[in-house]
């Protein structure tokens, strides 16, 4: 059966991404393929973006490799301009980079699949070019995320008074749980105490490898998430749960807490409350995983489940600046 190509670029890019889509299909079986609805969504975004400037100058085939490889070019240079010029965060890069690094999958799954006489697109020495070009030309995005995270958490948590309070923050900064995960969800009808149940002991950081402690909260939905913390506040949680048998709190006293020494300490600003801290772990954990040589969308999956969000999506409005 002779294969049949669509003749609109744009039509291409579907056809390829429509190859790759694993919604349901475990990381074992899929593990190259887009199995969150929301990655699938904005990676295809990005290569139509790529497509429609590729068009302009009279590329119109996907199979037509070295000509899409020499438009990449062009293309990621005006791009990287454009960044440099409006003062975007090194993050916007990435993001664009791994982007087309999952269309050149998609591109090369399908001349696979199709066994069609074509050489494979390779675009992978080109992105890691633009990646460490943009890691000199762009501002860094831990100092400008442009959300709730405070400037300045641990001296926010050395000014809340109240023990108990200061206990759940610690644990939203260091592991990135919820408030509902330290005992203080904000419907009161819900009870949600952290119990001896959720102490899971020693274990190893999955991105450095360190030595951690792990604490397993129940969060959003009724899923339970391992959140890693220091040996110092899992050790102060121990103690509290052994004298106390559960940490838990009443919601609005522990942001009334957050947002008085917000206050003390210069940081207050309307709606960041306790959800500002974890605003704080994700931005951290996101550039710790990137700094132990995770690509961006590893960085962003490993942060995804930390946060108990499981979707990269979710997870952005967390990291970009």
């Amino acid at each position: 059966m002779k294969h049949r190509w669509p003749r609109s670029a744009h039509s291409q890019v579907e056809a390829i991404f429509h190859a790759i889509r694993s919604f349901r299909a475990a990381k074992t079986d899929a593990a190259l393929g887009l199995r969150s609805f929301g990655s699938w969504k904005v990676y295809k975004y990005e290569a139509h973006r790529f497509v429609e400037f590729m068009l302009t100058i009279g590329v119109t085939t996907l199979l037509d490799t070295l000509s899409v490889r020499n438009a990449l070019v062009e293309y990621l240079e005006k791009r990287l301009a454009y960044f440099v010029a409006r003062k975007r965060s090194r993050q916007t890069m990435e993001t664009l980079l791994s982007a087309l690094g999952k269309f050149e999958y998609a591109v090369n799954n399908y001349i696979e699949q199709h066994r069609l006489e074509v050489p494979p697109l390779e675009t992978e020495s080109l992105r890691r070019e633009f990646y460490a070009r943009s890691r000199k030309l762009l501002r860094k995005s831990s100092r400008v995320f442009a959300n709730r995270a405070y400037p300045d958490p641990v001296r926010l948590i050395e000014a809340i008074h109240d023990g108990t309070y200061q206990l759940q923050a610690s644990l939203q900064y260091e592991g990135g749980l919820r408030a509902e995960g330290v005992g203080a969800p904000s419907n009161r009808r819900i009870k949600n105490p952290l119990t001896a149940e959720g102490l899971h002991g020693i274990g190893s950081d999955p991105v450095t490898g360190s030595p951690v402690r792990i604490v397993a909260s129940v969060e959003k939905g009724g899923k339970e998430t391992e959140h890693y913390v220091s040996v110092e506040t899992y050790r102060r949680l121990e103690e509290y749960i052994r004298v106390h048998d559960k940490l838990e709190s009443d919601y609005a006293g522990y942001v009334a807490a957050i947002n008085q020494a917000a206050r003390e300490t210069g940081q207050y600003a309307s709606g960041r409350g306790s959800h500002g801290l974890k605003h704080n772990f994700a931005q951290e954990r996101y550039l710790e995983c990137i700094s132990h040589g995770l690509t961006h969308e590893q960085a962003l999956q490993q942060t995804s489940l930390e946060t108990s969000h499981f979707r990269l999506r979710e997870t952005l409005t967390y990291t970009r600046g």
